[in-house]
């Protein structure tokens, strides 16, 4: 498998897989290469093109097989052109389904108890399904047990028939049970299912029975005795136990025969039982000893050998941990209150709390606060695929979570200033979390079943199968936050006099960008023993180019409706609006004319403008294609922010060129005061004039104890104005004027020039300039 474009990730379909790829119905074959090869059906398009146009639009009148890149079929399902059918085979996970092979190759009883169980789990799957049970409870298992008995014989049988067409000899016992299993055992088969696929129905419960040791009890009690006694750390092999256990049964065989042998000559009968109880004891095999260490506890080894000392300083916890086998398989999902303060805003905290809440806290500004972590983690690769913060654990947070692992963060990595690129997503195969609220809440079920997502709980009591994620929460902490001011620490007792929120120093975009920097450049290229030194991002690389890819991510359409906003809008002519985007389609122009006024229920996703639905019908939702091409692909933040731009540089200079006329009006009309002053004074300014210069002056200086308020304005300085002052001061105006305009001109010649030269006192200025209106579009 190639990928030409490794920032892309590489998403596995099954033959057999069906979709729409740019409104063309496609059927998956196989994997090749650099791609996919697909089979394209005819278009129903195509039979509508005249003839004389013919071979001009090949991409509807093709039909055939084409190989189509990764690269572009994950572009495909990123801006919605590609949608796969949610009920297809690409959506099975392979591990859960049966293996007619395996069941094949088991004897007789373990094979009928691993249909026995596949089958119940199944059917009561279908059942939920059928029914609409999205949470299954043991009442509701309990509630359908009637039904999944009568459908078990048949299910049985078709499963038998399967297995066998593989086996050399049918099988000669048929398992067909008169009730159906416990509602806990079909519960605990059903997470088995789930959590470690079909293999691990079976178990070795055929062979429970007499738990009694074949071995004399003398004999067992000697092994006990040798295996506590030399299991050590001196790691005793098993040919020396052998050798001591050897050594203590024929003492104690040739101890017994010889007090048969004096009771016999006393006189005394020997009873048969008493010698063929002696005939038992006898030395066990090199095998048996070594399976009755074997059957030892683990636990139990490291006490023996290493001592209790070791074992409290250390304090082992050992179990099987996660066996995963491909990227996506298990994505791990957990919070973490992070040990440091950050300033968070006071609109976020309106936002995270509530408007009562803030009040009732009597919070006004900005606080320091500590807020809660979600992070989900690919358990074979290691990279950490969503990240969200929130006050506290809420389903939301667990939602936008789950949203973020299956979006595309390179964008958000870029604004952030790192280096490398935060392009890992993908739809988990399983989502694994522990028993918080927020995960066990009925809005998580439902955000899973949608998504089909198998929703799996980590066993309780075994924190080592979230190791992983925890360690991941512990290096945060120790690489990261320790060196942050504002640190709450983990107690009261190691914070002492430390006062955290007067020494927080980050805000919470800070911290954003801090935490996005520290997963793209440091913990994705960092090295790691337990992955045999490779790094995060090594493993996603290797597994994208030449391993198994990873889950398709659902199309634009489902995440629209999952993670959506539901709106009510009335259609207009163009369509519905929203966000100043119109949304429309050819299939809705029918559904408008024949009801235009109506209001429609419009599910619409923020993350991603190219798509909303409208509801024509109750539960039938119809797709809606955005008319403006600049806002596909495009988040609501940054299609306001085209919109920003698109209306300051309608002229790329509009902005520097408003700003010069602005200063241009302001020079010419400070000139034409000037001037006109200068013209219309009739004498030189005497003392009354420049003293009455000097208080107009005068009305621009302020002081802190003189500054007039805005409800003591009247006027333009603060003074009233009457309409008397306002008379007088316009006769005064046009009386200055008229003083100094020239005489009339009469026939001298000189006074002829000078009217060439000037104007006339006809074309004088008189009063106040009128205002000119200039027409638009002309050359003024």
């Amino acid at each position: 498998m190639i990928n030409s474009n490794p920032l892309m990730p590489v998403f596995r379909f099954d033959p057999g897989t069906v979709g729409t790829f740019r409104k063309r119905q496609i059927q998956f074959i196989r994997r090749a290469n650099t791609g996919y090869l697909v089979n394209f059906q005819e278009s129903p398009e195509a039979a509508k093109i005249p003839q004389v146009m013919r071979g001009s639009r090949p991409d509807l009148e093709f039909v055939g097989r084409q190989i189509i890149p990764h690269e572009e079929l994950t572009q495909a399902l990123i801006d919605g052109t590609l949608e796969i059918d949610e009920g297809d085979l690409v959506f099975i996970d392979h591990c859960q389904s049966f293996k007619p092979e395996f069941a094949a190759s088991l004897d007789d009883r373990p094979a009928q108890d691993l249909i026995l169980r596949y089958a119940t789990v199944m059917l009561m799957r279908e059942i939920c399904a059928e029914k609409g049970i999205i949470k299954t409870t043991r009442s509701a298992v309990a509630g359908i047990e009637s039904e999944i008995r009568d459908r078990l014989p048949a299910r049985i049988d078709a499963l038998n028939c399967k297995v066998d067409f593989r086996r050399r000899h049918p099988m000669r016992r048929q398992n067909i049970p008169k009730e159906v299993a416990t509602a806990q055992s079909v519960l605990e088969w059903d997470e088995r299912l789930r959590v470690n696929g079909f293999c691990s129905l079976v178990d070795r419960r055929y062979l429970s029975g007499n738990r009694r040791p074949k071995v004399h009890p003398v004999v067992a009690e000697i092994i006990e005795d040798v295996l506590r006694e030399r299991v050590t750390r001196e790691k005793v092999t098993i040919k020396a136990l052998h050798r001591e256990i050897e050594r203590q049964v024929l003492a104690e065989r040739g101890a017994r025969e010889n007090t048969l042998r004096l009771r016999q000559q006393n006189g005394e009968t020997i009873p048969t039982e008493e010698r063929s109880d002696l005939e038992r004891i006898v030395v066990p095999s090199k095998g048996t000893v070594g399976n009755w260490k074997k059957r030892m506890a683990p636990i139990e080894q490291i006490f023996q050998i290493n001592g209790p000392d070791w074992l409290l300083r250390n304090q082992l916890i050992t179990g099987e941990g996660l066996n995963v086998e491909r990227a996506g398989q298990i994505v791990m999902i957990d919070e973490y209150d992070i040990d440091l303060m950050a300033i968070v805003p006071f609109e976020f905290l309106i936002h995270w709390l509530g408007t009562e809440k803030v009040k009732t806290l009597r919070i006004v500004d900005d606080k320091p606060t500590r807020v809660v972590l979600s992070v989900t983690l690919d358990a074979f690769t290691g990279c950490i695929l969503g990240l969200q913060m929130n006050m506290t654990a809420t389903p939301e947070l667990a939602k936008r979570t789950v949203m973020m692992s299956m979006m595309d963060k390179t964008k958000i990595a870029q604004a952030c200033g790192t280096e490398g690129h935060w392009n890992q997503f993908l739809r988990p195969e399983k989502l694994m979390h522990d028993s918080g609220n927020a995960y066990v809440a009925y809005e998580t079920d439902a955000l899973c079943a949608q998504l089909n997502i198998d929703k799996v709980a980590a066993p309780k009591a075994k924190a080592y199968i979230r190791g992983l994620l925890e360690r991941v929460f512990r290096t945060i902490h120790q690489t990261l936050l320790e060196s942050i001011p504002g640190k709450t620490f983990s107690n009261t007792v190691l914070r002492g006099e430390y006062d955290s929120e007067a020494e927080a120093v980050l805000s919470l975009d800070d911290l954003i960008q801090i935490l996005t920097i520290w997963i793209v450049d440091i913990y994705h290229e960092s090295p790691s023993f337990g992955r045999d030194g490779q790094t995060p991002a090594d493993l996603w690389r290797h597994e994208m180019t030449v391993g198994m890819g990873c889950r398709p991510v659902p199309g634009l359409r489902t995440l629209s409706h999952v993670f959506g906003t539901t709106l009510k809008r009335q259609a207009q002519q163009t369509g519905i609006r929203i966000a100043h985007a119109n949304y429309f389609s050819e299939e809705f122009a029918l559904h408008l004319l024949r009801d235009p006024t109506r209001r429609y229920r419009v599910r619409w996703w923020e993350e991603n403008m190219s798509e909303a639905q409208v509801e024509i019908r109750q539960d039938t939702w119809l797709p809606l294609e955005v008319m403006d091409e600049r806002a596909r692909g495009l988040s609501v933040q940054e299609w306001l922010l085209v919109l920003e731009r698109a209306h300051v540089k309608r002229n790329p200079e509009a902005e520097a060129t408003r700003r010069k006329g602005y200063e241009k009006i302001d020079d010419i009309v400070q000139d034409r005061i000037v001037l006109r002053r200068k013209i219309a004074r009739k004498t030189l300014m005497t003392e009354d004039d420049v003293t009455r210069l000097e208080e107009q002056a005068l009305r621009f200086f302020t002081t802190p104890t003189t500054r007039i308020s805005s409800d003591q304005t009247h006027g333009l300085y603060g003074a009233p104005i009457s309409a008397r002052s306002n008379a007088n001061e316009e006769i005064r105006d046009q009386d200055e004027m008229d003083r100094a305009s020239p005489n009339r001109q009469g026939d001298d010649p000189a006074k002829g020039a000078m009217k060439s030269e000037g104007p006339s006192h006809q074309n004088a200025p008189k009063g106040r300039r009128k205002t000119k209106t200039w027409k638009p579009g002309t050359m003024e």
